[in-house]
């Protein structure tokens, strides 16, 4: 039950969103995220499916089953890629209409920048090994069959 509170946290601060902040982006009251926060009850499958969407995490990376954070499909970075674009869009929905001000607006789109920049990061990084796992593979394949 440790990580499940603090990995919520965690995520939260690191990204330097307020629980108020979080409550308004996901629609998860924020007495409901502090009590998952203190562990004082568990989040239901929809909440944790916001939350995971929201951080761009899988949802076990959430729980505490798995301790790597990085989308592992291709279909989970397209997701985060689209929870950042969407956060962005909700940012500035709610600055036009003065729900929040647009130095806050201009904060938020700064953290979805700074988001998006570590998930190309991240792609590139991978595209990069599996680059380097092929050209591993391919040098071994003709190195055995020169021996033959």
């Amino acid at each position: 039950m440790y990580k499940l509170r603090n990995r919520i946290r965690e995520l939260r601060v690191e990204n330097k969103i307020s629980q108020k902040q979080l409550a308004r982006d996901t629609g998860i009251s924020q007495a409901s995220l502090s009590q998952y926060e203190k562990a004082g009850r568990n989040p239901k499958i929809e909440a944790w499916l916001k939350l995971a969407d929201y951080f761009g995490v899988p949802v076990s990376y959430l729980q505490g089953i798995e301790d790597k954070s990085e989308p592992t499909s291709e279909l989970e970075h397209q997701k985060s890629h689209d929870a950042i674009w969407k956060g962005m869009a909700k940012t500035l929905r709610a600055a036009s209409v003065g729900t929040i001000g647009w130095e806050e607006a201009y904060q938020d789109l700064k953290r979805y920048q700074r988001k998006s920049d570590e998930l190309r990061f991240e792609e590139k990084q991978e595209t990069q090994k599996r680059m380097f796992d092929l050209a591993l593979q391919t040098f071994k394949r003709r190195d055995r069959n020169e021996k033959r």
